[in-house]
C-alpha cells in the first residue's frame, strides 16, 4: 500500500520537476535527504516519533534542508509530515528515481548467471540488450550457482528465464501434466 502512495507523491514531484527542467536536481536533493536520514538515527527517530508535533518536524526539516534542497522538495517533505507519511520518504525516492529513469530512457536490468561475468562480457551484454531494447541500461549483475547455467534477465517487471534450471523445471512440469 505504501508503495502506491509513494508513487503518487513521486508522480506529482516529477511533474513539477519536468515543468522546471529539474529532474536530476530534484533526484539529487532527495538522495541527500535520504543519506542525511540514514546517517543519523536520532534524526530519523525524531521525524517518525508520533508525539512530536508536525510543526516541530517541519521546522526541523526546514532548518536541516533549506540550503540543500529546493522549495519543491521541502514542500514535499512538509506535505509528507502533514499527512503523517514521514515513514515513506525512502519509497518516494525510489518511485521518483524509477519515473525519472523512464523519462531519461534508462531501463533497470538485473542479470543473473551461474558464474561471474567479466567486464568485457558485461559490456557486450549491455550493448546488445541496449541495442535490442533501444534504451540505455543500468545493469545489476548477480551470481547464483543454483541456476546451473544460462542467464536469467529481469527487465522492468518481466522475467526472461534462459537458465538450465528453468528448462529442467519446464520439462518436469510437462512430464507431470503430460504435454
Amino acid at each position: 500500500m505504501s508503495e502506491m502512495v509513494a508513487r503518487r507523491y513521486a508522480q506529482a514531484l516529477i511533474e513539477v520537476a519536468e515543468e522546471r527542467g529539474m529532474i536530476d536536481a530534484f533526484e539529487e536533493q532527495l538522495i541527500d535527504v535520504r543519506r542525511t536520514l540514514a546517517g543519523n538515527s536520532e534524526l530519523r527517530r525524531v521525524l517518525l516519533h508520533p508525539q512530536i508535533s508536525g510543526e516541530e518536524k517541519k521546522q526541523l526539516v526546514n532548518t536541516l534542508f533549506s540550503g540543500r534542497a529546493g522549495q519543491e522538495v521541502l514542500n514535499l517533505l512538509k506535505l509528507l509530515i502533514d499527512r503523517k507519511r514521514e515513514s515513506i520518504i525512502d519509497e518516494v525516492l525510489e518511485a521518483y528515481t524509477k519515473l525519472a529513469d523512464v523519462r531519461r530512457g534508462i531501463l533497470d536490468v538485473t542479470v543473473t548467471t551461474a558464474a561471474p561475468l567479466n567486464d568485457a562480457e558485461q559490456n557486450d551484454l549491455s550493448r546488445r540488450l541496449g541495442s535490442a531494447l533501444e534504451k540505455k541500461l543500468r545493469m545489476h549483475v548477480n551470481v547464483d550457482k543454483g541456476i546451473i547455467g544460462g542467464i536469467l534477465l529481469r527487465i522492468g517487471n518481466r522475467l526472461y528465464d534462459g537458465t538450465i534450471k528453468g528448462k529442467l523445471e519446464g520439462f518436469r512440469h510437462e512430464i507431470k501434466v503430460g504435454k
